[in-house]
């Protein structure tokens, strides 16, 4: 590394300790690089000292521990738009009459949405923000029209995860074969794999990648080189893999080293 990119980056470092967060439109400006010279700045240094990627921006390590327990309002509101994108690229993946899984996670609830294009959609979830979103967001009559059946999977109920886990929705979802599992986690390490922080949206997910043709993880950029207590898949267990952020080298090498397809919004 030589002294200049040294000097920038310690800069950038010192920057984000005062104020909290940089966008790579201001550093770019403030040292007079290129935009694409300050996504490489940020992803070193979101490698290197644990700062949090965002799209467009680095930031500090959030106040709350990593393995707090978010209400899922406040998850869905992290990097909205990021999955808003995640989620209108997921939605090409999906062939009319295909039966597909949306899981728990905050971001499969942005699917929604882009289903009304698709015709004969089987929709099978345990996500009560997604039979909210279906119910509430007036989806309904959309659906009729391009004949989707949505089936909401019943049990006991997780308040803040918004969402049905044990015994009577196991046995639900065991009678169903699906052509597509979205999902999304808490965390992402190249070793570790794909983890969660809550035990129940971690006991729902792992009997579906036995019963998923195509097992399709969405992730939001500030998962990356995270990790979470209860491992829910390692990567040999995902087909295909969508975010908003531009990878990193090392992160792509790896993908690509463990043949995954990967998407960038």
């Amino acid at each position: 590394m030589n002294n200049k990119v040294e000097i920038r980056r310690r800069e950038i470092s010192r920057l984000i300790r005062k104020e909290g967060e940089v966008t790579v439109t201001d550093m770019a400006r403030h040292f007079g690089v290129t935009m694409e010279t300050i996504r490489s700045d940020f992803d070193y240094l979101a490698e290197q000292e644990g700062f949090v990627r965002g799209h467009g921006n680095l930031s500090r390590e959030e106040k709350k521990t990593f393995n707090d327990h978010y209400l899922f309002h406040e998850r869905q509101l992290l990097q909205r738009e990021e999955k808003q994108d995640i989620c209108k690229r997921a939605a090409n993946l999906i062939m009319d009459g295909d039966c597909i899984y949306l899981d728990s996670g905050s971001t499969v609830t942005y699917l929604l949405p882009e289903l009304i294009e698709k015709k004969g959609l089987t929709i099978v979830t345990n996500s009560i923000a997604c039979l909210l979103g279906f119910i509430m967001g007036k989806y309904q009559e959309a659906y009729k029209e391009q004949g989707h059946r949505f089936l909401f999977l019943g049990g006991e109920v997780e308040p803040n995860i918004r969402m049905t886990y044990g015994i009577f929705f196991e046995q639900s979802v065991a009678e169903i074969s699906y052509d597509k599992l979205f999902f999304s986690v808490d965390a992402l390490d190249m070793e570790f794999g794909c983890s969660n922080v809550d035990y129940q949206a971690y006991s729902t997910i792992k009997p579906l990648f036995r019963q998923a043709k195509e097992r399709i993880l969405l992730a939001d950029s500030s998962k990356f080189n995270r990790k979470a207590a209860y491992r829910v898949a390692g990567w040999k267990e995902i087909d295909s893999f969508i975010t908003g952020r531009e990878l990193t080298e090392n992160w792509r090498l790896f993908f690509e080293n463990q043949h995954i397809t990967y998407y960038l919004t």
